[in-house]
């Protein structure tokens, strides 16, 4: 089969001058546009594959000619029947050739297979809901979060375009994936929560065990030509109660967290451990619409640990401005954390 970008079109071509030859009543004048558009090897490869293809029905095709031979009038011409028959036999050799193309361009052309449209669920900002799929599994999504679901017969594919998401998975043979950022996590039934942030993806396993593999960079319609299933010896797998944060730039840590501090966001509280103050802040501004910034790095860098409850940002401002003598101001939708004026 010649490799040349226009094949499908000379497919087409060939397939229809099948068609036509198999006219009984065809002309001299089609025979010879035949073999002037025959002249081009091209042409005349294309036109072998769809003979190749159709030799089977060829010889149908011919076994119905001696059928009708028997039903003639005396004059020795076809009756009407016989005249509809080879009109019908020449419009179905027409119609497969046809297929044959199409099927032929779906190869050539993935960009023609079908695939189901991906659903869209999303929630707004300080908005958590849970989603029942359609094979049973369950995706709670985090406030300000959007994912994308496509199921089809092979696997079930997530990808999650940006926020947070618990995935408490139904089992069975077809892979659960969830694509984020770089990142794939395949898993067949077990909980586990992805975390698709500025910079980096975080997944945190809770139950069962999943694998992390990373995604070549491509546009974003490579996922809908992966294959269903692909090899995960590169990925990393996880066990119940670890952390991996796999950066833009490549770099992956794994540590060792309690699952139910991972799990606390459902409950509408956020656990901090060591975290700097402006990743503090990063967090929780992420549950309102009211914005704490923090201009200064050296209050940026304080060292914060606890659980706070979200929806409750100016009683966490009121304990920063305590803790670490700090002066609050609201300018718009943000609050403003600076140092106190020092006192002569």
């Amino acid at each position: 089969m010649t490799c040349s970008k226009d094949h499908p079109g000379r497919l087409g071509e060939a397939a229809r001058w099948y068609s036509d030859l198999q006219d009984p009543d065809v002309s001299i004048e089609t025979w010879e546009d035949f073999l002037d558009w025959e002249g081009d090897p091209h042409n005349a490869a294309a036109f072998r594959e769809i003979e190749a293809s159709l030799v089977v029905l060829q010889r149908t095709s011919r076994a119905y000619g001696g059928m009708g031979q028997s039903d003639v009038s005396g004059g020795g011409q076809p009756t009407g029947s016989v005249s509809r028959l080879v009109r019908s036999r020449t419009a179905w050799i027409a119609g497969i050739a046809a297929a044959f193309v199409l099927a032929t361009v779906s190869v050539i052309a993935p960009m023609a297979v079908f695939r189901p449209e991906p659903i869209r669920y999303s929630t707004s900002v300080g908005e958590q809901r849970s989603f029942d799929l359609a094979d049973g599994s369950v995706m709670t999504l985090n406030t300000d979060t959007k994912a994308d679901v496509t199921f089809t017969g092979t696997q079930r594919n997530v990808r999650l375009v940006h926020g947070q998401a618990l995935f408490e998975v139904e089992k069975e043979e077809r892979p659960f994936i969830v694509e984020a950022g770089s990142s794939q996590t395949t898993a067949l039934g077990t909980v586990f929560d992805v975390y698709a942030k500025a910079g980096s993806v975080e997944v945190t396993l809770l139950e069962g065990s999943v694998v992390v593999t990373p995604v070549p960079d491509a546009p974003e319609l490579w996922g809908l030509f992966r294959p269903a299933t692909r090899e995960v010896d590169d990925g990393r797998t996880l066990v119940p109660g670890e952390k991996l944060v796999i950066r833009d730039d490549g770099l992956e840590s794994v540590s060792v967290i309690d699952p139910s501090d991972a799990n606390l966001w459902r409950s509408g509280a956020v656990w901090f451990d060591d975290m700097s103050l402006v990743d503090v802040v990063a967090e929780l501004n992420r549950y309102s619409r009211m914005k704490i910034r923090i201009d200064d790095p050296d209050i940026g860098a304080e060292r914060l640990s606890g659980s706070f409850r979200v929806g409750e940002e100016e009683d966490f401002v009121g304990s920063l401005v305590m803790m670490f003598g700090l002066e609050a101001e609201r300018v718009g939708n943000e609050v403003v954390l600076s140092r106190g004026a020092i006192a002569d």
